[in-house]
């Protein structure tokens, strides 16, 4: 009816703001690819660096698997993704301006859900004050001499000052196996 198309909806600040839910959730290195794959086919220009600019900002709040013992189902029972996306809005992490697919604004959209205090007593999600690791611990993009363009280490709260050892280098991955 609105005559919302799908490229109205994903515009650089939807993406950036998946990239945030993703770092909040403590999502897996493959959501890297798939969102930079579907802003790609969006026609959207989003990089590496963007995923570290906005990985530095946003600290890891759901303690979810495979980093912790709750799941997805969990989540859901407190309210879901927009919980999450509520508490990132009003801690400034989130675009709220960003049009969604009922023509309204994320933020327009997230006004009655709860915050995470709002919860009461739950292990599932922690507020922004408290999270489970900080920002810039969780997907860390790497540069450097073994990775020219980057590549991704994901920490998952885990403290990984300095690594030493032999690097084992491959040409390709099928070479690894």
């Amino acid at each position: 009816q609105a005559k919302i198309s799908a490229r109205d909806v994903m515009t650089k600040g939807a993406f950036e703001n998946a990239i945030s839910v993703m770092f909040a959730l403590g999502g897996s290195t493959n959501a890297v690819l798939h969102i930079l794959a579907l802003a790609k086919e969006a026609r959207v220009e989003l990089s590496m660096d963007d995923f570290d600019r906005i990985g530095k900002r946003v600290p890891l709040i759901a303690n979810l698997s495979p980093h912790g013992p709750f799941h997805m189902s969990d989540l859901n029972a407190l309210g879901g993704v927009p919980v999450v996306m509520r508490a990132l809005l009003d801690g400034g992490l989130l675009n709220g301006d960003c049009m969604t697919v009922t023509g309204r604004s994320v933020a327009h959209n997230l006004a009655h859900t709860p915050t995470v205090g709002e919860l009461g007593t739950q292990q599932v999600l922690r507020p922004l004050e408290a999270p489970l690791s900080p920002a810039g611990n969780h997907i860390i993009v790497l540069k450097g001499n073994l990775a020219t363009e980057s590549a991704l280490m994901k920490l998952s709260g885990k403290e990984v000052p300095v690594f030493e050892g032999p690097a084992v280098v491959f040409d390709s991955e099928l070479l690894a196996f």
